[in-house]
C-alpha cells in the first residue's frame, strides 16, 4: 500500500513506515529554522514533501536524485555541513509519518495526494544555499 501511494521504496518496521534513501529518492536534513525558510522559497513547486521529527528540531526534504547520477561536490557538502545540513547516505532509512498530526513524525509540508512528486535535488540545494547566504545573522565576507 505505501509503495503504491508513494511509488518509492517504503517498508514497514515495527509498524512504522521507513523510506530507504537510494536511486529513487534522496534526503536533505536541515534544522527546523532553516527548513522553514527553504520551504517558503520552494512554495512555487507543486509538491515538496518534508518530514519533521517528533520535536520539530529537524526537517527532512525528500528529493529526486539527478539523472545521470552525480554526487554533491565536496565543497558544497562541507558548506552545508557547516550550516547543520546533512545528506543521509544511500541505504539510510527515513521515518515517514503515520498520521497527519503531531506528536510523532509528521509532515512539515505534506505531499500532494497520489503518486509522490519530488523536487530535483539541485533545486532544493539552491534554495538551501540561498537561505543560508541570506540569513540575517550571517556576516558577508
Amino acid at each position: 500500500m505505501l509503495r503504491a501511494r508513494f511509488g518509492l521504496p517504503v517498508e514497514m518496521y515495527a509498524d512504522r513506515p521507513l523510506l530507504t534513501v537510494g536511486a529513487a529518492v534522496e534526503a536533505l536534513a536541515l534544522p527546523e529554522s532553516l527548513g522553514d525558510r527553504v520551504r517558503l522559497r520552494l512554495s512555487w513547486l507543486p509538491s515538496t514533501p518534508v518530514v519533521a521529527d517528533p520535536r520539530d528540531r529537524f526537517w527532512t526534504f525528500l528529493v529526486a536524485p539527478p539523472l545521470p547520477y552525480h554526487p554533491v561536490p565536496q565543497r558544497l557538502r562541507t558548506f552545508l555541513q557547516e550550516n547543520g545540513v546533512t545528506m543521509p547516505d544511500r541505504g539510510s532509512h527515513i521515518m515517514l509519518p503515520t498520521s497527519d498530526h503531531e506528536p510523532g513524525w509528521h509532515w512539515a509540508n505534506e505531499p500532494e495526494p497520489g503518486r509522490l512528486g519530488l523536487p530535483h535535488r539541485a533545486v532544493v540545494l539552491a534554495a538551501i544555499r540561498l537561505a543560508i547566504l541570506q540569513r540575517s545573522d550571517r556576516v558577508s565576507a
